[in-house]
């Protein structure tokens, strides 16, 4: 049966509204991407969603882009940090436990002559120094006379303020820093935010089994330096925050003229 379209409500016929669609049950303006009279569409454009994902793509490029180059800048120093052809003399010597071999290359310092007493930070309390002597083969006299054990400090930021408390005590200003090869440029940093010592001289000990032809991470090493750095990106992040003014050591002091 077809309807007559012209038929007038007094006939009792029916005239579709002029905004109904009586097919498919909405306007001819909602169809349209238009609002009804007297509103404002909230249809989002096409091209505005366009410009907004192509900025956010951009924007997680760059991100990307920042976090990946700061990576490998800090692979590569990791791999050159240990490379160090001579050690200064200073006051004192401080090492962080954590690492292999660290305990070790301080000891060696020590008796070298390159600081006149030796701070070893970070030890566990069930460790005496009479095991550490054993554990090194070092004659306990040393232990006697020069090294100091710190059994306070939990973690990087607890080694900082250990040591530089250990400096101020002993009218230390001038230190030997000694930790693992990954953990030193996060270790310069809590020892730059806290400390107002003239020098500190990065001694960092090389762990054999991160690096595969010198300068290429193991599978190993690249997960200790992924964590590592993400460790330090947050160490920056709380020295800027901070805003305290950095000490001056071989790391970041300018050459004499």
């Amino acid at each position: 049966m077809l309807i007559d379209k012209t038929t007038s409500e007094a006939d009792g016929g029916w005239e579709p509204d002029a905004d109904e669609d009586f097919m498919t049950g909405g306007s001819w303006n909602e169809r349209n991407g238009r609002a009804p009279d007297g509103q404002r569409s909230t249809a989002p454009r096409p091209a505005g969603r366009k410009r907004r994902l192509a900025f956010l793509c951009l924007l997680l490029l760059v991100v990307g882009g920042f976090i990946a180059g700061g990576f490998l800048r800090f692979a590569e120093s990791t791999a050159e940090a240990s490379r160090i052809a001579d050690v200064p003399q200073a006051d004192a010597i401080v090492v962080l436990t954590g690492g292999a071999n660290r305990i070790e290359r301080a000891l060696a310092l020590l008796k070298a002559g390159h600081g006149k007493r030796l701070l070893i930070s970070g030890v566990n309390k069930d460790t005496s120094a009479g095991a550490i002597a054993r554990t090194t083969n070092t004659d306990p006299r040393w232990f006697a006379c020069c090294v100091d054990i710190d059994m306070a400090a939990l973690d990087t930021v607890g080694n900082a303020v250990e040591a530089l408390r250990w400096a101020d005590e002993h009218g230390f200003d001038d230190l030997i820093l000694v930790t693992s090869d990954y953990h030193m440029s996060r270790s310069l940093i809590e020892f730059d935010r806290m400390g107002d010592l003239k020098r500190i001289t990065p001694v960092a000990v090389r762990l054999d089994d991160l690096w595969r032809d010198d300068i290429v991470p193991t599978r190993r090493g690249l997960e200790v330096l992924v964590t590592e750095y993400a460790k330090l990106m947050a160490a920056r992040i709380r020295a800027a925050i901070v805003g305290a003014e950095p000490i001056v050591s071989t790391a970041n002091a300018e050459p004499a003229g």
